[in-house]
């Protein structure tokens, strides 16, 4: 599907949740010829070409084996830590309609959470060589400028940012250029990786609500 016709299908919407991507992530998955990139496609050409030099870099650079790019899942089924678990399939299966949800990633940068991703182990929390630690790689190929560009596009009425520190870091910054858009960041002090439930927890409700 080219980028005119799915963007004339895709409803914006009123609440973009932001998420991190989970270290435990599913295995397997197809080809699929009708992959689409609803991030990719709201970008304007410049800064839509910008990520997609980013992501074939970390394809390119990864070490070998850490993407397997002919295994396609959704996204929202290819992370299984304790967040998505926590979520539950019929939530994601009958989710308001006002309601996306956008995952920040290691391979990708940024994913929406119905898009295509293939099976990789990589993680922004975690130092990959060559790169280092991919949140403060992809903070430095403009991630935060992206993301802003993405939401100025999409202008939703409020972005909840549901991000761990270490995923937030690659963002950080992207608020600042957002006009006419509320952004509520959601936090668990002192609780760290015990927080996770609470997110997932938290991304249902959205989910089923539509509202936050």
């Amino acid at each position: 599907m080219h980028e005119g016709a799915f963007t004339t299908l895709m409803a914006k919407p009123e609440i973009i949740v932001l998420i991190p991507e989970s270290t435990r992530k599913a295995r397997g998955g197809s080809p699929d010829s009708r992959e689409v990139d609803s991030v990719a496609a709201a970008l304007p050409g410049a800064v839509r070409a910008k990520l997609e030099a980013s992501r074939e870099e970390v394809i390119q650079k990864s070490p070998q084996g850490s993407v397997r790019t002919g295994e396609l899942l959704p996204a929202y089924r290819r992370f299984q830590g304790n967040m998505y678990m926590s979520i539950p399939d019929e939530v994601w299966a009958k989710r308001a309609a006002n309601v996306e949800v956008v995952i920040a990633s290691a391979l990708r940068g940024l994913v929406a959470s119905r898009d295509m991703v293939p099976s990789y182990a990589l993680s922004m929390a975690e130092p990959t060589p060559p790169f280092g630690k991919l949140n403060r790689w992809w903070r430095d190929r403009g991630l935060p400028a992206i993301l802003s560009s993405y939401l100025r596009s999409m202008q939703p009425r409020l972005v909840v940012d549901l991000l761990s520190l270490e995923y937030r870091q690659s963002v950080v910054g992207y608020a600042a250029e957002l006009k006419g858009i509320d952004v509520r960041t959601i936090d668990f002090p002192g609780m760290g990786r015990a927080s996770q439930p609470l997110r997932g927890e938290r991304i249902a409700r959205i989910l089923q609500s539509g509202t936050a």
